[in-house]
């Protein structure tokens, strides 16, 4: 039995055992029903146990289903997912450099749009301004969407934000917390970065080919978990609310709203989607320096237009700017 093979043989046993929930199968009527034998049973039983899943044998060798665990498997985030595309085909894998780089590749040839590329560990995460993600195993979300929206590349930016209206509403189902928006591509969580948001667009004249969506989410980061560099600027989800986060449905969560915010902004653009972001920015009204590369403007905050352009009120009079670092002051 080849890898291909196995993994067939262990998808198809798991949905099988997960049905009934801590009912015991006979292991010799399981194989016949799977069209296998035992002994090939066997290797998928204790695949799947290396894979994380609960899986107790017993003396007469019943095989019995009691849990599965938090980590980002194709078959788990399937699992429950309600979406009509996002997440219709995932490529998981354990540490890659960045699933952006992966999904850029994927992008070129791949057809289905909503494809996700996930890992649980990446070793050289991509954030804004050629900086590194700070992407340790077992507590974050790492992952890269593929779109392919037919839209002008001028609009491609809204995507940013569209996400970050996705993944705060998806932190606010869970509970009563501050959470905000600071444009262009951060989500704060009472003030310090808990999630930011990477898009990388292929283009030509007039036409959008693709959008690489990136992101990466402070969890189930504990404290200590960040470095000493960070902990300043830095804060996670359970850190804010105060207990633990299953991540799997927290991604299944932030795909179904992501989804619906996609689909509403292919219709009517960001028209709809503009009071959401208006109403979670950090910066409306704020006095803020935007710094792009070398020059540095100041001014006060008034809007964040519907092409996802930052507003300001500056001593040139009213500008409006698609990208920069901004700082409070």
């Amino acid at each position: 039995m080849d890898r291909i093979e196995l993994d067939a043989l262990s998808d198809t046993l798991l949905v099988k055992i997960r049905r009934k929930r801590g009912h015991p199968f006979d292991p010799g009527r399981m194989a016949k029903n799977l069209k296998t034998n035992r002994e090939e049973l066997a290797v998928a039983v204790r695949h799947l146990k290396r894979l994380g899943y609960k899986i107790k044998i017993d003396k007469k060798g019943r095989i019995t289903f009691s849990g599965a665990p938090d980590n980002f498997l194709p078959a788990e985030i399937a699992n429950g997912l309600k979406t009509e595309m996002m997440g219709g085909r995932i490529y998981a894998y354990q540490s890659v450099q960045s699933t952006n780089l992966i999904a850029h590749k994927l992008a070129i040839s791949e057809l289905s749009e909503g494809t996700l590329v996930i890992a649980e560990h990446q070793t050289r995460g991509k954030g804004r301004l050629g900086r590194s993600w700070h992407s340790p195993p077992k507590v974050g979300l790492y992952c890269s969407l593929i779109l392919k929206p037919r839209i002008h590349p001028t609009l491609a930016p809204g995507l940013s934000l569209l996400t970050a209206v996705a993944l705060t509403e998806t932190i606010l189902s869970y509970g009563e917390i501050d959470v905000k928006i600071k444009w262009p591509n951060d989500v704060l969580v009472r003030g310090a970065k808990t999630a930011g948001i990477l898009t990388e667009l292929s283009a030509e004249i007039g036409r959008t080919n693709f959008v690489i969506v990136g992101i990466g989410v402070n969890i189930n980061h504990r404290p200590g978990d960040f470095p000493k560099e960070l902990k300043k600027h830095a804060t996670s989800i359970r850190i804010g609310l105060k207990k633990t986060i299953g991540r799997v449905e927290f991604l299944q969560r932030f795909l179904l709203t992501f989804e619906k915010e996609y689909f509403d902004f292919k219709r009517s653009g960001m028209t709809r989607l503009r009071k959401k972001i208006l109403q979670y920015s950090s910066l409306l009204g704020q006095k803020i320096e935007l710094k792009m590369g070398r020059k540095t403007t100041s001014g006060i905050v008034i809007d964040i237009d519907e092409t996802g352009h930052l507003v300001m009120d500056t001593k040139n009079g009213i500008q409006a700017f698609n990208a920069g670092e901004v700082s409070v002051r």
